[in-house]
């Protein structure tokens, strides 16, 4: 049980967090917020992202809050710069990171089906922002060659002292 929380906290945060930042890092605000016929902005489903975790964030201190809607259509159109998003991402991520650590040492209940999810959900959405950035852009992102890789991840797991 133990090593499942600490891998994802890892992949959360020392594997997902950087390569959605770095992407980012890639477009510009324009490319952020385009929006196809049918396909949401790739600004959208970043928020859309930062939601999701930000719920889980709350959670952790309050485990039966009951939020009213969902966010299954919850992709918004703010047309922030590529740095403002990027603030934006990085203290929702420092703050579930605050939390979720928190709670794994105060040792409260972390609901697993909800913690599997928001580790596959925010895969699921990254994987797309990442083609979408890299057919936009001609260009590949290299996160493995660049470190960002599963060996890589394994080690800090192994390593870690966070949890």
């Amino acid at each position: 049980m133990e090593l499942f929380y600490k891998i994802a906290y890892h992949r959360m945060y020392d594997h997902y967090l950087p390569k959605l930042m770095q992407t980012i890092g890639h477009l510009n605000a324009e490319e952020l917020w385009k929006q196809g016929e049918s396909a949401n902005s790739i600004g959208g489903i970043v928020l859309h992202i930062c939601e999701h975790v930000k719920r889980n964030a709350i959670r952790y201190s309050n485990p039966n809050i009951h939020f009213e809607k969902g966010i299954e259509e919850y992709f918004p159109i703010m047309y922030f710069s590529p740095e403002m998003l990027s603030k934006a991402v990085q203290e929702t991520f420092d703050e579930w990171k605050k939390e979720y650590v928190k709670a794994c040492n105060e040792r409260s209940s972390i609901d697993m089906h909800d913690l599997f999810h928001l580790v596959e959900h925010t895969s699921y959405h990254l994987g797309q922002i990442v083609d979408r950035t890299k057919l936009l852009r001609g260009q590949k992102l290299d996160f493995c060659q660049n470190g960002l890789n599963e060996k890589n991840l394994r080690l800090r797991i192994k390593n870690t002292t966070v949890l």
